[in-house]
């Protein structure tokens, strides 16, 4: 796994090193590279993952291009696989803006084999947006789980508190509802954030390898800090807990994550 990461970072030092002044000139660049592991109760193993994101911010069009490459291991069994997501941000006006994001992995039981989802997003007061939008997953062994979610984002002073409400389907199993909340809080001075998930209901839906026997009384807690360390390098700190009801006892799982952004462009604008 430090390999891994290491590996990633390499990837990130030299994409900065080497971006063209020409592009920087007109948009906003970023690279990310940021390592993850999860350990789960149960006699059920770990999952490690490492990622880079390569984010281009325009006016108007966002474009993040994300590979990652996982690694399942559990004392049965060690899976690796490799995927990558593309993710568009879209702003249309004033008032609507899409997201359009698309996953496709080894069909492996590590990642979702195929995600793909589109939102809808209206801002209706100058601090407040509406959300709607639909998805549609595919697990190891072709197991697809449709989501149709509705929500809300409150925008205040130094950050926004966000609900949003999701219908899950899985195929062969009874629909039920998940719940996410979402907090961003700035720091008061200087450039840097918290950020905090719960959730209630859905945790297993990004956790494929725990196996068809969720019932949707999962619950999830996340916490993650950046924090700048020079005006263009910011360390991005990640921890969660969770709870997937099983038959029986229930599995507990704890994350940790590191990550490491360097910013390019910004500056020319």
């Amino acid at each position: 796994m430090l390999r891994m990461f290491k590996t990633a970072l390499a990837a990130l030092v030299t994409t900065a090193a080497t971006s063209t002044p020409a592009a920087a000139d007109t948009q906003k660049q970023s690279v990310s590279a940021s390592a993850e592991t999860e350990d789960f109760s149960q006699d059920l193993g770990s999952l490690r993952s490492v990622k880079i994101e390569y984010k281009l911010d325009g006016e108007d069009t966002t474009v993040t291009f994300t590979p990652v490459v996982g690694e399942r291991k559990s004392p049965a069994f060690s899976e690796t696989s490799i995927g990558a997501g593309l993710a568009v941000y879209q702003t249309w006006s004033p008032v609507l803006s899409t997201r359009t994001i698309a996953f496709i992995s080894e069909n492996d039981p590590v990642f979702a084999q195929y995600d793909v989802a589109h939102d809808f997003s209206s801002r209706v007061a100058n601090n407040t947006v509406l959300t709607a939008g639909g998805r549609w997953a595919r697990f190891f062994g072709k197991t697809d789980v449709y989501f149709a979610s509705a929500g809300a984002r409150q925008y205040f002073k130094r950050g926004s508190l966000a609900y949003r409400l999701s219908l899950i389907d899985p195929e062969g199993r009874k629909p039920f509802l998940a719940h996410l909340i979402n907090l961003s809080l700035k720091d008061r001075r200087g450039a840097g954030q918290t950020r905090i998930w719960l959730s209630a209901g859905e945790a297993s839906f990004s956790r494929p390898q725990l196996g068809d026997q969720f019932d949707g009384s999962d619950i999830g807690g996340t916490i993650q800090r950046v924090q700048p360390v020079t005006e263009k390098l910011a360390l991005t700190l990640t921890a969660g807990l969770n709870r997937y009801g099983r038959p029986g006892e229930d599995v507990t799982s704890t994350t940790l994550g590191l990550g490491l952004t360097t910013t390019f462009g910004e500056q020319d604008r």
